[in-house]
């Protein structure tokens, strides 16, 4: 390949206070150019582990991929939807023999890629939208992970700032890792395991593991770097007590100090009336009540956080009361100790959760390699190279060569995830035709091209989306400020504001504001949805915010990442099988149900499909031709033009291409097994 034009970076990034549009814009990021030479160079070593291997066992490759096929296949492999109908026409008809290199270089840099590799890691990480059974909201935490993803950080970097994160989750995004898993320390560790070095100890919480080497001292010795850890708050003590011979200080971060010098200020008020856009000597008295609503949520954030991650010095973990074993007591405490090899000696004079951080994260260690390797193999060909995905023993994969390659190609690429999906795309495997015979789970498979995948549930629903409006990625979810990222009167504001809002802070007699799902105007920067209650947004589509069904069913027409983590039951996701967020193993269903065929068939979001201010609807009666607007919705839904046989069932059911005809094309097409699959 003799050139590869540079990402184009997505101007698509969420408005977030007091941030303009073209800074946000100026964080996205694509790979290193420079790293260009090593790619193409990975690309090689991975179709010859690839070709060494079918060869040896008397295999041919797949048939290799038209126009329509990878143009659909790349699109929901790396925007995590269809393409559109306008997409499809201009790709297929380009003459550009770099066209797929192009488009991949402009998905890998836009936002629905960030959305799309969202959803995988919100999967993995089972991010959910609150502290499980608390309505403290973790937001923060999916704004982080997607700010991440969009700057490309290294995922090395990305797991070692969640494994070490500190404070709130206001403070420190970063820290809502930890605070899933509240009052879960031993599960936690577990699902670290399986999650970035594929070792499944689970068993070895109660007892020896009966299969491996794992012990329960094995497990309770991993989980002693988390002994100091804490994750609930604790009360500081106030400058003002009850006694007054009697002060207590209290130790404030730089962050937390200036924030606090400012809220007690003078300016503070000016600004907040200039903000609320009222005249402060007109309403002193209004808004320095609301100034002193913030300034309690602000002390509040300082003094009672109810959900904070620190390390408590002292604090340490022991065995359980039914520990049986002889190589020590129930009750004794347990020293840290890691699974595979030592803690790095630069790391041993850290604190211990820094020293597990350090420990699996680290860019030299082979097993996180190799997991995130394999991980990512298995997203785009359906299969990892070694299985299952979270508990590999080397000595049962098929191409141990493949599985040495990707890993070495991993640490090689600095675990730039960008760059490593650029490779894989453009192996000779990927680009081939999906083999569409099942191939169990316990028998050999060695990549002539990739299984045949069903898309997941947020595929199904993003590319419904898509057919149904024309930016789904305008309104975005409102991850809000972190203290740290403070540099302004006006966040300094907002980022109280938000306090004031998620901790149910009253502003107003009698009113107290619950937290809640945020949805802002990525073109506006306006609130344009708050819980269930859309508002009115500049120029915005009625029928993006909210849609209102036959049933009075509510759906919000943005992408899964931008919904609640998870979806609630009984929503379109979760019926098509989307993880509740729960396990890492078998956590979200792609197998076929009949709640599934009956969204389909009678379900709101085919309904919507069909209205008359649909995407797809408005392009369809643009067109007059009755054969052209079945190519439109042939090309729209299912990325291919109608055959032979299909022109002439179309031209007996079609009458003048009148929208009830249509409409019940449409349906037809979204009920059809090949929508739902990516060949």
């Amino acid at each position: 390949m003799k050139s590869v034009v540079q990402f184009l970076l997505s101007a698509l990034f969420l408005i977030a206070q007091g941030v303009s549009f073209a800074e946000q814009a100026k964080t996205a990021k694509s790979y290193d150019p420079r790293k260009l030479p090593m790619m193409q160079d990975a690309i090689e070593r991975i179709n010859g582990a690839v070709a060494r291997r079918l060869t040896k066992e008397g295999i041919p490759y797949n048939v290799r991929l038209n126009d329509h096929v990878f143009l659909r296949r790349i699109y929901l492999d790396l925007a995590g939807t269809i393409p559109t109908h306008d997409q499809i026409q201009t790709f297929v008809r380009s003459g550009d023999p770099y066209k797929r290199t192009r488009l991949i270089n402009e998905l890998l840099a836009s936002e629905d890629f960030v959305s799309h590799t969202y959803n995988y890691f919100a999967d993995l990480l089972r991010i959910q939208s609150t502290v499980p059974g608390e309505a403290v909201r973790l937001d923060a935490f999916s704004y982080w992970l997607k700010d991440s993803i969009r700057q490309n950080k290294p995922y090395a970097w990305i797991v070692q700032e969640m494994i070490s994160a500190t404070g709130s989750i206001e403070e420190n995004p970063a820290a809502g890792y930890h605070l899933r898993d509240t009052g879960m320390k031993l599960d936690h560790v577990s699902f670290m395991t399986k999650i970035f070095i594929s070792k499944d100890i689970t068993c070895a919480q109660c007892h020896d593991h009966p299969f491996e080497d794992w012990t329960q001292m094995d497990y309770y010795s991993l989980a002693a770097f988390l002994g100091e850890m804490e994750t609930k708050g604790k009360k500081k003590p106030s400058n003002r007590t009850g006694n007054k011979n009697k002060t207590v200080r209290v130790s404030y971060t730089p962050e937390q100090l200036t924030m606090r010098r400012f809220l007690r200020s003078w300016k503070f008020e000016v600004a907040l009336a200039k903000k609320q856009g009222v005249s402060y000597v007109r309403e002193k008295a209004k808004v320095q009540k609301d100034a002193r609503a913030m300034r309690d949520a602000f002390d509040g954030l300082i003094t009672d956080s109810p959900y904070s991650v620190r390390d408590s010095k002292g604090l340490s973990l022991k065995l359980p009361d039914d520990y049986q074993y002889e190589d020590a007591d129930p009750g004794d405490e347990v020293k840290p100790k890691v699974l595979l090899g030592t803690v790095y000696s630069k790391s041993r004079s850290m604190p211990k959760r820094e020293q597990l951080a350090n420990w699996i994260a680290n860019t030299k260690n082979r097993w996180f390699a190799l997991t995130i390797a394999n991980r990512m193999w298995a997203r785009f060909f359906g299969r990892g190279v070694a299985e299952p995905l979270h508990d590999v023993a080397i000595d049962d994969v098929p191409n141990p060569e493949l599985l040495k390659v990707i890993s070495d190609v991993m640490q090689d690429l600095d675990y730039d995830l960008k760059a490593f999906s650029w490779v894989l795309t453009h192996t000779d495997a990927y680009n081939r035709l999906a083999t569409q015979v099942t191939v169990p789970v316990k028998q050999d498979y060695h990549f002539p091209g990739p299984l045949l995948r069903r898309m997941s549930a947020e595929q199904v629903w993003d590319s419904f989306v898509t057919l149904m409006v024309d930016n789904p990625l305008r309104y975005r979810t409102a991850g809000g400020l972190s203290l740290k990222a403070v540099s302004n009167q006006d966040e300094a504001i907002s980022f109280v504001q938000e306090l004031v809002e998620k901790k149910g802070v009253k502003v107003r007699k009698g009113q107290s504001l619950k937290p809640r799902l945020v949805l802002l105007d990525s073109e506006t920067g306006e609130t344009v949805f708050r819980g269930d209650e859309a508002l009115d947004a500049t120029d915005a589509p009625s029928m993006q915010r909210i849609t209102t069904g036959s049933g009075k069913e509510k759906l919000i027409l943005v992408r899964a990442s931008e919904l609640e983590q998870p979806s609630p039951p009984g929503h379109f996701l979760r019926r098509f099988g989307q993880s509740e967020r729960t396990f890492v193993v078998g956590a979200s269903n792609l197998a076929g149900s009949v709640p599934q065929v009956m969204e389909l068939m009678n379900g709101f979001a085919t309904e919507a499909i069909i209205r008359p201010d649909s995407m797809l609807f408005r392009k369809i009666k643009n067109e007059t031709n009755t054969f052209k607007r079945a190519e439109i919705a042939f090309l729209s839904i299912l990325g291919r033009e109608a055959t032979k046989s299909e022109r002439v069932l179309l031209l007996k059911q079609l009458h003048g291409g009148k929208d009830q005809d249509m409409g019940d094309l449409i349906w037809a097409l979204i009920n059809t097994p090949e929508f739902f699959f990516v060949k």
